[in-house]
């Protein structure tokens, strides 16, 4: 007899837990709701946004090391053309380790209404004995506080980047592949 009421015991004890944690999280997914609801951010967070775009330009490259398109356009917004970048150049053998950054930086000249915000990184990869420029265009929300994912992978070769004066920020041409779909050209 003495089993069973402990039993019981435990069952109500368990019963109880699994309300109590019910309700704190129901109440502290109200007050983040509440909290979010109510921000007034009125300059984006660049810290964040930097973090962000180096977190997804090393998953870019691990993807393109793997060879494998649905990785690729399993991080994207839109994985239309990760074929094309996949097949540009034999990623295999690319010296990801000494991927020299270009720097990372918006073309947005503010977010908009929504929030959204792009941040882009450039890099000069080599690939045996030729170079490359990678492009990723990183999407975010919330002023940059949010990571949304990767909007654009493009690639070119090290000579067009250089025959275009450095100004090649992952536009589609005939010396090019790219991947999903630009944020800045959707608000067009």
């Amino acid at each position: 007899m003495k089993k069973k009421s402990n039993r019981i015991l435990l069952i109500a004890f368990l019963l109880m837990l699994a309300v109590f944690v019910t309700a704190a999280f129901m109440m502290a997914k109200s007050t983040y709701n509440k909290k979010v609801a109510g921000e007034k951010i009125t300059e984006p967070d660049f810290y964040s946004m930097a973090d962000y775009s180096e977190e997804n330009s090393k998953a870019v490259m691990r993807a393109l090391k793997s060879g494998s398109a649905e990785k690729l356009g399993a991080l994207m917004t839109d994985p239309k053309g990760a074929e094309d970048v996949v097949s540009f150049a034999d990623w295999s053998k690319a010296d990801f380790d000494n991927a020299v950054s270009l720097g990372a930086g918006s073309l947005s000249t503010a977010p908009d209404k929504n929030g959204k915000m792009d941040i882009n990184e450039r890099f000069v990869i080599t690939v045996g004995e030729q170079k490359y420029v990678l492009y990723v265009e990183t999407l975010t929300s919330r002023h940059g506080m949010n990571n949304d994912g990767v909007s654009v992978v493009g690639v070119t070769t090290y000579e067009h980047f250089s025959e275009l004066y450095y100004r090649w920020n992952g536009e589609a041409d005939e010396n090019s592949a790219v991947a999903g779909k630009s944020f800045l050209k959707k608000q067009s």
